[in-house]
């Protein structure tokens, strides 16, 4: 009875483990996630700028697995190449030993104040930022739990017969204790967990140093499960990123294999606790194997392109492809799903704008492919609108801080108002269309009247743009301001309009065209006005 306890606190302490990894997780990305797409931006350009960023997203997500899935769906929106995901896998590697080392370290009662005082943050503190930095110290408090809970328990189980003679089998077999170690971790999909699992067995003296090497030599490749299943209904790009981080590891392992004695022999001698000395065995292997790989990111990159040739269906389907920067994968990391929905949302914001200008170029200098271009682009940005909405919809929002939760819902209402936009943009082109195939003719003055308020308009739409990526007041206040003179010149221009229709100036056959134009040229302005409203409020 008392064994069947143990053996039910030592997975109760493994799951209180993994909920305070995935508390800590959110916490990180709540406090420091924001930075992580500017930091990937600035990483892409060199394996060992892309191996830091590997480690520091690692070190936020607590989850290879999870950085995995997020970078199938990069990949899959045509935003990170294979080598340059494979440079992010070498640092991802070394930023899993990260965890394991903050937990080797087993200072008495820490656990306790980090508990502590992040409960006290996240209940009690009134200043915003005190509360999202107290969700990481009480994941890492409750980690701390899971740990204790799993090493006691691991005193009383390593004493049974069944375990003894597991522990001497897999001392003399080691790739018993690979295997263990792989099938282990692809069960609960986190190399953390288990690398926290191994090391709170050290802690109660439960296992020797070589079987929780080999352990943690299965964990490694166990590690890849997650991103060959979010693989599995991807292009061959993500397919081809799955099965080069299976290489690495598993070629890292087999490399390791020959010399687990003495390589156990030389990490004894980085500590006197066994604890310490699983920690560094993990840190030692995953940074060696990357040092090892990083020359050959670019040999590995093109052996599983070849291996995983292009299908011409992908191909097809890629020049198809309406959205650019996002992918369902993405919201496994909703602080990156976010951004680059916003992203999104400005890419089909100037997409509009250009339809506007095109638009214009059809009805004053008519030019009819503009006007064809226009037509064809409204779809295109209806059904975008459509793939932004339900995207942002299902980004979690809970998952963000304050100021990201806010932008969110800002975006929400500005995808609105763009697709309204592209709705008079194509207004405004089937007028073109239809001045050309019936030879209306507008007078100079309406036409200069029109050219103006094009030009205003797109000045403040593409304003409102500018405001949306850098949040920039210059921007807001100049769309407020010009609204008001747009708003000035349509009544203006509508007085003008009926004073030549009165004078006979003006052709008839223009009269509803002109005005018309005129109104879906405020509206675009209204929208402008709408979208800096929804930044500032």
């Amino acid at each position: 009875m008392i064994i069947f306890q143990s053996i039910l606190e030592l997975f109760g302490g493994l799951v209180i483990f993994i909920y305070g990894v995935h508390l800590l997780s959110e916490g990180l990305e709540k406090v420091g996630g924001s930075h992580l797409l500017s930091l990937l931006e600035k990483s892409t350009d060199h394996p060992l700028k892309a191996g830091f960023f590997g480690m520091v997203a690692t070190a936020l997500m607590q989850s290879s697995g999870l950085l995995m899935v997020t970078m199938i769906g990069l990949i899959n929106a045509n935003l990170l190449s294979l080598q340059q995901a494979i440079g992010i896998m070498l640092g991802q590697e070394i930023g899993t030993t990260i965890t394991g080392q903050l937990i080797s370290f087993q200072i008495r009662g820490l656990n306790l104040v980090f508990l502590i005082a992040g409960f006290y943050l996240l209940f009690f503190a009134k200043n915003r930022k005190l509360q999202l930095l107290g969700l990481p110290l009480f994941g890492f408090g409750v980690v701390f739990v899971g740990m204790n809970m799993m090493s006691k328990a691991g005193t009383i189980v390593s004493q049974t017969p069944f375990f003894q003679q597991s522990l001497l089998m897999m001392s003399q077999h080691i790739f018993l204790g690979v295997l263990v170690g792989a099938v282990f971790t692809a069960a609960i999909q986190s190399s953390t967990a288990m690398t926290g699992m191994v090391i709170a067995m050290g802690s109660s003296n439960s296992i020797t140093l070589q079987v929780a090497v080999a352990i943690i030599l299965g964990a490694n490749i166990g590690s890849c499960i997650m991103g060959w299943l979010a693989s599995l209904q991807s292009g061959s790009s993500a397919k081809r990123a799955s099965y080069a981080q299976i290489i690495m590891n598993i070629g890292g392992v087999l490399l390791f294999l020959p010399f687990v004695i003495p390589y156990t022999n030389l990490i004894a001698r980085t500590s006197n606790e066994l604890v310490r000395q699983i920690a560094n065995a993990h840190t030692v292997f995953n940074v060696i194997v990357s040092v090892l790989m990083l020359p050959l990111v670019k040999p590995l990159a093109k052996f599983v392109e070849k291996i995983i040739p292009e299908r011409e269906e992908e191909e097809a389907g890629s020049k198809k492809r309406k959205t650019r920067f996002i992918d369902p994968r993405l919201l496994k990391m909703p602080v990156i799903a976010a951004q680059l929905a916003k992203e999104e949302v400005l890419r089909v914001g100037w997409v509009t704008h250009e339809m506007i200008k095109k638009a214009s170029e059809g009805m004053l200098n008519k030019k009819i492919d503009s006007v064809k271009w226009v037509l064809k682009r409204e779809k295109d940005v209806d059904s975008i609108s459509w793939s932004l909405e339900n995207f942002l919809e299902s980004i979690p929002g809970d998952k963000l801080n304050p100021n990201e939760q806010e932008t969110l819902e800002n975006l929400k209402h500005i995808i609105t108002d763009i697709e309204r936009v592209g709705d008079h943009a194509n207004n405004l082109a089937e007028f073109a269309r239809k001045i050309d195939k019936k030879k209306i003719k507008i007078t100079k003055y309406g036409r200069k009247e029109l050219r103006t308020l094009f030009k205003r308009v797109l000045s403040n739409y593409g304003a409102a743009l500018k405001a949306i990526k850098s949040g920039n007041k210059k921007y807001v206040n100049n769309v407020i301001k010009w609204e008001d003179e747009i708003d000035t010149l349509e009544k203006e221009f509508k007085r003008n309009h009926i004073e030549r229709l009165k004078q006979k100036i003006c052709n008839p056959e223009a009269d509803a065209i002109f005005l018309e134009s005129l109104r879906n040229l405020e509206r675009v302005s209204d929208h402008a006005y709408s979208i800096v409203l929804s930044l500032i409020n």
